[in-house]
């Protein structure tokens, strides 16, 4: 029985201790939070003008709460409220490092919130904040500002209609017609969070960086004020000469490099082309593109438009040429217009001339013909093609018939073209040709004719006429006395369905049968090619 009384008398002292205790502490939070007034050179107190609990403190006024002292010409102080309304010449110093100045305070002890009004300045390190309207909670270390302000940061100017700063972080989140001013840029957005101290400025809705040089577009990401480098998300471009999009930019202004990762497009309205690819990279200042995976180059004529493939893209200026360039297409390339398909292993388009450069086993279907050699040139004109050159093992074949094919072939040959046909071809060195004469639509026989030059003239994609120059040698047979294997000149094949039929089929590669067109290829050296890039 003494046990339990002891027991319950050492568990009242318990509670009694830990009542006291907390009626401490708490006497020590309220105490805490008491305005604490360090200085005034006149004190008032009228009960009938201001209130019982209102003190009026006038000249050199000084006061004390937490870490932070606050001086004032003149001030009211709210007892009972912990409450302080001060006006002239307010200077709040928090922690040593942090000035603010304004010209009425409206302070709450309970809370710690100033609200400090007109002409006002924060200063914090380096970082200098002005506006009218400024809320500064002291115990987050967070000030606010509602109604227009500005932001220095050495050489960097922000303004925007609302902004919130960090003291603790030097973060400076900025909302509602943000402007970043630069000597290299001016930086427009709608939502911005920027670091005085790193001067990085985070993306967090449609921004626009302009400078002289080219426009900056994102809506996320990332651009570091100092370093003149950012990561550019969501729509992004940079637009300049040419412009460049997509997914993810890495854009470095001091270079001129924009690096892209997915959905690469570089747009040249100047030569009315566009490269896209998955990955790929431009060069603002050397005016260099590269473009890989799903590499596709858009060539936009007056008329139509060639789709063009390849696993790597490159834009080449060509020096002194101003606004002029190569581009050039690597391993298996292939190419689709309304008029004009084929493929090849690398292509060279140059803009100079509008002509587009075929190598390696190159082949091209046009209006019903088809056209091999070991390097076709297509040259353009106003958009349209004019001319198209076959050097080495010419071969143009057409389908007259069902098993039935009109064929020439030479050295090289010239094509040329009016109203998007073929209506004249050159053909120079071992000229050969095997076609079938017709009259009123009738086939008549199959004529064979070889000389070293001859010039065929077509109209309506019909054989017209044949004039052969030097050693003419030709012979005229009925169809049903040629035996098939005279029909064909050594080097045929007929290779139609590796002809893309429709735009997408230049994003699916079949390799070429092996077969023997009677002599060797030769061999072309092309510069910068994708091996020497990889390097």
């Amino acid at each position: 029985m003494k046990s339990d009384c002891v027991n319950g008398s050492g568990i009242k002292n318990k509670v009694l201790f830990l009542l006291i205790l907390f009626t401490v502490i708490a006497t020590n939070v309220v105490a805490q939070k008491k305005v604490d007034i360090k200085h005034a050179d006149f004190l008032r107190h009228n009960e009938v003008k201001f209130g019982a609990d209102v003190r009026v403190l006038i000249g050199n006024v000084e006061f004390k709460h937490g870490s932070a002292l606050m001086y004032c010409d003149t001030a009211y102080q709210y007892e009972n409220a912990n409450r302080i309304y001060a006006i002239g010449n307010v200077h709040i110093i928090q922690n040593d490092t942090l000035n603010l100045w304004g010209n009425t305070l409206d302070y709450d002890g309970q809370t710690s919130l100033a609200k400090v009004r007109g002409d006002v300045r924060l200063q914090n390190k380096e970082t200098t904040l002005t506006t009218e309207f400024l809320d500064f909670d002291r115990i987050n270390n967070i000030a606010y500002y509602f109604n227009d302000g500005k932001t220095v940061n050495k050489e960097t100017v922000l303004t925007s209609k609302e902004g919130y700063y960090y003291p603790d972080t030097e973060d400076v989140f900025y909302k509602d017609s943000v402007e970043v001013v630069n000597p290299k840029y001016t930086m427009f957005s709608d939502t911005l969070k920027y670091n005085t101290i790193t001067e990085i400025a985070r993306i967090e809705g449609p921004t626009f960086i302009v400078s002289d040089s080219n426009t900056i577009y994102a809506e996320d990401g990332y651009y570091d004020t100092a370093k003149d480098f950012g990561v550019l998300r969501e729509n992004a471009y940079v637009e300049g000469e040419q412009t460049l999009y997509g997914d993810t930019i890495y854009y470095n202004r001091n270079t001129g490099l924009g690096e892209v990762f997915n959905s690469m497009e570089l747009h040249d309205t100047i030569n009315n082309t566009i490269i896209k690819g998955e990955y790929g990279y431009y060069n603002e200042q050397t005016k260099y593109a590269l473009a890989t995976e799903d590499a596709l180059m858009i060539q936009i004529y007056e008329l139509d438009t060639l789709y063009l493939h390849g696993d790597t893209l490159q834009a080449v200026p060509i020096e002194e040429e101003e606004g002029e360039k190569l581009i050039k297409a690597y391993r298996h390339v292939k190419y689709f217009r309304r008029d004009i398909q084929g493929r090849c292993d690398s292509m060279v388009f140059d803009s100079r001339d509008s002509t587009n450069t075929f190598y390696y086993d190159p082949i091209m279907w046009s209006l019903g013909n088809q056209l091999t050699a070991d390097v076709i040139k297509m040259y353009s004109k106003d958009g349209v093609m004019d001319r198209v050159d076959l050097l080495n093992r010419a071969f143009i074949i057409s389908e007259e018939d069902t098993g039935s094919y009109n064929q020439i072939k030479g050295k090289e040959m010239t094509g040329f073209v009016k109203n998007n046909e073929l209506y004249k071809i050159d053909v120079n060195g071992n000229a050969q040709t095997i076609y079938y004469p017709m009259d009123d639509e009738v086939v008549i026989g199959l004529n064979k004719a070889e000389c070293s030059n001859m010039t065929i003239k077509l109209k309506e994609r019909q054989l017209e006429r044949i004039i052969m120059r030097v050693s003419p040698n030709g012979t005229m047979n009925p169809t049903q006395l040629v035996v098939p294997e005279n029909t064909k000149l050594v080097g045929f094949y007929w290779l139609d369905v590796f002809r893309p039929k429709v735009y997408t089929d230049i994003f699916t590669w079949e390799e070429l049968p092996k077969f023997d067109r009677g002599e060797d290829r030769t061999e072309y050296n092309l510069d910068n090619t994708y091996d020497d890039f990889k390097e």
